[in-house]
């Protein structure tokens, strides 16, 4: 948790309550000037959330939108210094489009209690196979046949 300040015309003033620590991670191709406009647009974005995003940013920008599998060591390697308590995504798919590889994701982080909130959807993402099953049980996550 971590206590966030905002400045206006140069004074600063102390938000209410604490905020979990994110760390932004971006797949996209803009100029570095546009890629600073969006960061500062998403830190505000999440603030109602309770969400603090910091200095650190993952940015993925290569010639097309596939996914840089070294960005996403880096973030994962960000994640391990137990910094961050929330990454924080536009998609999910931004990480990875393969389903498999979302859900081996999204548990590895949760491990080391980490979330990951979508800015797409303004929620928290969890296990991908169980969000919204109606025949899943609260309790357990166990699938009910």
């Amino acid at each position: 948790m971590c206590n966030v300040e905002i400045v206006i015309n140069g004074e600063i003033f102390p938000l209410p309550g604490e905020f979990k620590q994110g760390i932004l991670f971006m797949n996209t191709n803009k100029s570095e000037r546009n890629i600073r406009k969006m960061i500062a647009e998403k830190r505000l974005e999440c603030i109602p959330y309770g969400i603090a995003i910091g200095h650190d940013t993952v940015i993925c920008k290569g010639p097309d939108r596939d996914i840089d599998r070294d960005a996403v060591n880096l973030l994962i390697s960000f994640l391990l210094t137990g910094e961050y308590e929330t990454v924080v995504v536009d998609r999910l798919t931004d990480i990875t489009p393969e389903l498999s590889d979302q859900e081996e994701f999204l548990k590895d982080a949760a491990k080391i209690g980490v979330s990951v909130f979508e800015l797409s959807t303004m929620k928290i993402r969890n296990h991908v196979y169980l969000e919204g099953c109606l025949d899943c049980c609260d309790d357990s996550g166990i699938l009910r046949m």
